[in-house]
């Protein structure tokens, strides 16, 4: 019984934080920059509102604070969507390495790519900021059976 009041709860919380309308100053800076987005779901969390949603096939997060202002924006994606001279430096530096997928994190003050790639034997996370500088960052060796 305990647990299903602990559950209750916990979906309740996590309901009444999702689906929230931001202020007018958030909703008209979004809308303004974001004019295709789908599927939106809003968070308030404190002196922050984060949505979630849909643009052109990438999943995205943006962060603005209580005057519309954007603070960080995270896109999820893959290799085809990566910006050229990214792909280029990676091929060029991982050419037995297969891209899985990027996180993209673009805060007010730069950009970087957090990208999961993988070969026979491991996967790795990569990272490279706006100008290909990159470096890799983990190594994991890879659980699934192999083809």
């Amino acid at each position: 019984m305990k647990r299903i009041l602990l559950a209750a709860l916990l979906f309740a919380g996590i309901a009444a934080s999702a689906g929230t309308t931001p202020n007018e100053k958030v909703l008209k800076a979004f809308k303004s920059t974001f004019v295709n987005a789908e599927k939106v779901v809003w968070h308030d969390f404190d002196d922050q509102y984060q949505a979630n949603f849909w643009q052109n096939s990438i999943n995205v997060r943006v962060k603005y604070d209580d005057d519309g202002n954007l603070l960080e924006t995270i896109r999820y994606y893959f290799e085809k969507d990566l910006p050229p001279i990214i792909l280029s430096k990676l091929k060029k530096k991982y050419p037995s390495r297969t891209v899985f997928g990027v996180t993209e994190l673009t805060t007010q003050d730069e950009v970087n790519y957090y990208i999961s790639m993988k070969d026979d034997k491991n996967w790795y996370t990569v990272k490279s900021d706006a100008v290909g500088n990159m470096e890799q960052t983990d190594k994991y060796k890879r659980a699934e059976p192999r083809d």
